[in-house]
């Protein structure tokens, strides 16, 4: 039943970052301004709070609140990648290597040795991710930095929530998570130059139709976050992220798709040299997750 889960919500991730792509890049939306609309107006689901609210210890209550802050910072991160990138690109590395760092960081935290299993899958999952970034003549380290820096960020979240939510009711911290995530971008406000950038609408195309497209991305993005939290909530983070695969393989389809009938929706390389490219990193990245999760 979770694998099930969790691929029915990495297929809705996969639509919202088309949906991302085209409001950060067609309707120039900027990344700071699209990371505080996305989580404040996300932390709706904080009115279902008075049917979920449970007592939990102090601790665990900071602990989620501060899971909550780290995922606004990985999410900031994440679409500013998304912002200088092709979608079909940032989020096969982006999340291709995410299990890299899980895997990484439970060692780091006391975990055993790296598996050979693990070993196998990290030799396909980092060319994967270096082979879906390559563009001739347009390979740069600073846009491939901000990429790893993501992935590490995004897996250092999924540790930190999957150790806070441990301490009650799965719903109820995801409430507190909530709390911090967009509490910590509402408190940035008092900064000036953080306030004008996030209030400054003027570049934004579309405005009318670009809020109705926003909401309705939020609407998909919201019901899968509550669903991923519960799913990194019950089981290994790692064989959740291994189904990961899915995710690009629609993004492959949908991307090449878009880019060559609706080129005014989403513009990418769709000649066949590039997508074989894509296509050949994206089996690598999959067979990779597919390694951890049968191991």
């Amino acid at each position: 039943m979770i694998t099930l889960l969790a691929i029915g919500q990495y297929l809705i991730l996969a639509v919202t970052d088309i949906f991302d792509k085209f409001l950060i890049s067609n309707r120039r939306v900027r990344a700071a301004s699209y990371t505080f609309f996305t989580v404040v107006s996300g932390s709706v689901i904080l009115l279902a709070w008075p049917w979920l609210y449970s007592s939990l210890p102090v601790s665990a209550i900071l602990w989620n609140i501060f899971s909550g802050a780290w995922f606004s910072m990985a999410a900031y991160v994440f679409y500013k990648a998304l912002e200088g990138g092709e979608v079909s690109r940032v989020v096969p590395f982006v999340y291709g290597t995410v299990p890299i760092f899980d895997l990484l960081l439970g060692w780091a935290f006391g975990r055993s040795l790296l598996t050979t299993g693990e070993l196998a899958a990290a030799a396909l999952l980092i060319p994967g991710a270096l082979l879906i970034s390559y563009k001739p003549r347009e390979f740069s380290g600073r846009h491939i930095g901000l990429k790893i820096l993501a992935a590490l960020l995004i897996s250092s979240y999924n540790l930190l929530w999957h150790f806070s939510s441990q301490s009650g009711p799965v719903f109820n911290g995801l409430m507190w998570n909530r709390v911090g995530a967009a509490g910590v971008l509402v408190l940035l406000l008092i900064i000036p130059l953080y306030r004008k950038n996030i209030f400054d609408f003027k570049t934004i195309e579309k405005r009318g139709n670009t809020s109705f497209l926003f909401i309705f991305k939020q609407m998909l993005g919201g019901g899968a976050f509550v669903l991923v939290s519960y799913l990194y909530a019950l089981g290994p983070v790692a064989i959740i992220d291994s189904l990961q695969g899915f995710r690009y393989v629609f993004l492959f389809l949908a991307s090449l798709f878009l880019s060559r009938h609706y080129r005014h929706v989403m513009e990418e390389d769709a000649d066949w040299h590039a997508a074989r490219l894509k296509l050949a990193a994206i089996a690598l990245i999959f067979a990779g997750t597919l390694i951890l999760f049968i191991k």
